[in-house]
C-alpha cells in the first residue's frame, strides 16, 4: 500500500466516520426530543384525566341525588305547579339534569383529545353511562319508592363500573413510561 492510497483510505474512514457520528447524534436528538414529548403529555393526561374523575363524581352525583326523596318537596312541587307533575319534574329535573351533564362535555372532550385510543375507548362508556343515567333519572317514579330506590343504586353501581374502568385504563397508561421504541406508528400515540 502505498503512502497516497493509505491516506485516501484514512480519509474515507475519517468522513465514514464523521457520517456516522451525525447520523447517531441526530438520532439520539431525535429519541430525546419524543420522550421529552411524551413526558409532557404524559403530564398533560394526568391532569385531564383527573379533572376527569373529579367531574365525573360531582355530576353523577348530583343526577342521581336530583330527585328528592321527601314527600314534602312533592307535595310543595305539587302545589307549585297546580298538580301537573310533568310540568314540576321538567323545570326541576329534566333542564337540571342536561345541565349537569353538559358539565361533564368539556373533561370528556379534553381527555379525548389528548387519548391514547383505550383511554378513547373509555371515555365513551363514561358518556353513554352519563346519558343511560340522565334517561333512567327521568323516568324514575315520582315520588319514590322502593322499586325506585332500587333502581337509582343500580345506577350508582353502572356510573362507578364505567368509573373503574376508566381509572384502570387511565392508570395503565399513567404508569407506562415514554420511550422511543414504544411508539406505534407516526402519530407517537400508545394503543
Amino acid at each position: 500500500m502505498t503512502t497516497e492510497q493509505a491516506t485516501v483510505i484514512a480519509a474515507l474512514i475519517g468522513v465514514v466516520g464523521g457520517l456516522a457520528g451525525v447520523c447517531i447524534g441526530r438520532w439520539q436528538v431525535r429519541d430525546e426530543a419524543i420522550v421529552e414529548h411524551e413526558q409532557w403529555l404524559r403530564g398533560q393526561r394526568q391532569e385531564a384525566y383527573t379533572a376527569l374523575l373529579a367531574a365525573w363524581d360531582a355530576s353523577i352525583s348530583k343526577l342521581i341525588d336530583l330527585l328528592p326523596s321527601d314527600d314534602e318537596h312533592w307535595a310543595h312541587l305539587e302545589a307549585t305547579y297546580e298538580g301537573d307533575l310533568i310540568e314540576a319534574t321538567e323545570e326541576s329535573i329534566w333542564n337540571t339534569s342536561l345541565k349537569i351533564k353538559g358539565d361533564l362535555d368539556q373533561p370528556l372532550e379534553r381527555v379525548q383529545l389528548l387519548g391514547p385510543n383505550i383511554i378513547d375507548a373509555a371515555c365513551v362508556v363514561l358518556a353513554s353511562t352519563a346519558d343511560t343515567v340522565v334517561q333512567k333519572v327521568r323516568q324514575v317514579r315520582f315520588p319514590l319508592d322502593q322499586a325506585a330506590i332500587v333502581e337509582l343504586d343500580e345506577l350508582r353501581d353502572r356510573a362507578d363500573a364505567a368509573r373503574t374502568k376508566f381509572f384502570i385504563a387511565a392508570r395503565q397508561v399513567i404508569h407506562t413510561p415514554p420511550s422511543p421504541r414504544r411508539r406505534s406508528g407516526r402519530s407517537g400515540r400508545t394503543a
